[in-house]
């Protein structure tokens, strides 16, 4: 608006000149009239082709927003002839190509998530008051025949019938115990149970279901938490085109928009990592150039492996194991604790263990739990698959705190010959 006010009284100015210079030189009334009007319709026919420039420009704008909310991500804007527009137009183009390209890794990321789903040895069912959402194989398979006329009347009596979590069902003729979980979900901002039974006789460890709990709290809550404030930042940006364009306000808008997506996309990327971890190679390792290797990424480590000695793992898989260890040690507090690994040989074992001079382990019980973390923007994934790394190699991760302060995690590998 100032840009435009600025222009009109510039070119009022000049014609205020023009016409003092006419009248000083004595021209002709009806010239000095003349020129007033090419000049006026010069003004107009400028501020004309200004102004539907620029509406033309906003509009492409708001086509390609209102496209981006329906999701559809192939659409483009065409370069502004507005300069002012012109970023704009720039960042949402770009906003539009990197959501495109999160959506496919998105989709990739559900598919990958609903193998999972189907590979987990429990019922999954997903339902409201009139009918099932989703159901897994495995529920079909077993519990279709009981929730098919009626599901909500058949969890009421789950429900009646649960003694210490536990429920009892006929299969078959039958009767199975089964651990009954639920919890509340939201599918299209309805909301919806979450049903999760287990047949107990399958349980290897009672802390599976508050992992499965807590895998489904920690996807739901990051995934709401980085969705709500795009849809609130899109909708307030499709809002102020009507009006004036602040572009900072449009360049800050689009920024949090395309940093939450990548967020998205590197959280779902990291849950990934644990369906996708390969078997573990494992080889005759030298202990001394693995530590050497290690200590070259980390050089205020300690290392104390006093013999020559030689592993059998995979050194690619315990690197990751170790690296994970040491950069949660030197995390832990500010300034970063000093971080040891000592290697020491046990019968036909190789103990690893890492201990740091930070604060240590505030909760060991709930770190023994899956998905356990103390960082604020952590998942515990990381802790995750470490344990998993160990226990393909036939080990255990151990985690416990130094008697004199600090954390201690050890875990065992196999020793190779010498």
């Amino acid at each position: 608006m100032f840009y435009r006010f600025g222009h009109w009284l510039l070119n009022a100015l000049l014609l205020v000149i023009v016409n003092v210079l006419l009248m000083i030189h004595h021209y002709p009334i009806t010239l000095i009239v003349l020129v007033d009007l090419i000049f006026i319709a010069c003004g107009v026919l400028l501020a004309y082709h200004f102004g539907s420039t620029r509406q033309h420009t906003i509009n492409l704008i708001d086509t390609l927003l209102i496209s981006l909310r329906q999701g559809d991500y192939a659409l483009r804007a065409v370069h502004a002839k507005d300069r002012q527009l012109h970023s704009t137009v720039e960042h949402v183009n770009a906003l539009a190509q990197t959501m495109q390209a999160d959506q496919r890794a998105l989709a990739e990321h559900s598919d990958l998530l609903k193998q999972i789903i189907e590979k987990i040895d429990c019922a999954l069912i997903v339902f409201d008051s009139q009918k099932v959402a989703f159901a897994n194989s495995y529920a079909e398979r077993t519990f279709l025949d009981c929730y098919k006329d009626d599901v909500s009347g058949w969890f009421q009596s789950l429900q009646a019938e649960r003694k210490q979590g536990k429920v009892s069902v006929m299969l078959g003729g039958v009767e199975h115990a089964f651990l009954l979980e639920h919890d509340s979900c939201y599918i299209a901002n309805k909301p919806h149970t979450l049903l999760v039974l287990k047949q107990l006789d399958s349980i290897l460890y009672q802390q599976e279901k508050d992992a499965l709990q807590r895998f489904v709290r920690i996807l739901s809550h990051e995934i709401n938490n980085t969705l709500a404030p795009i849809g609130t930042v899109a909708r307030s940006l499709t809002k102020r085109l009507n009006g004036d364009i602040d572009i900072d306000r449009f360049s800050s808008g689009l920024a949090l928009i395309n940093e939450r997506a990548s967020y998205l996309k590197a959280f779902m990327g990291n849950y990934a990592a644990l369906a996708k971890l390969p078997p573990a190679h494992t080889q005759i390792i030298n202990v001394s150039e693995f530590c050497a290797q290690l200590q070259s990424a980390y050089p205020q480590l300690q290392v104390k492996n006093t013999t020559e000695q030689f592993g059998f793992f995979d050194p690619s898989q315990i690197k990751q194991v170790l690296c994970h260890l040491i950069n949660n040690a030197l995390e832990a507090c500010t300034p970063p604790p000093e971080v040891a690994l000592s290697i020491i040989p046990d019968s036909d074992k190789l103990v690893f263990t890492v201990t740091d001079t930070g604060p240590g382990f505030s909760n060991l019980n709930e770190a023994a739990e899956a998905f356990y973390t103390t960082k604020a923007d952590g998942n515990g994934i990381g802790l995750m698959l470490s344990r998993i790394i160990i226990e393909n190699h036939s080990g255990q991760l151990k985690l416990g705190n130094n008697p004199s302060g600090g954390a201690k995690v050890s875990f065992c590998v196999e020793r190779g010959g010498d």
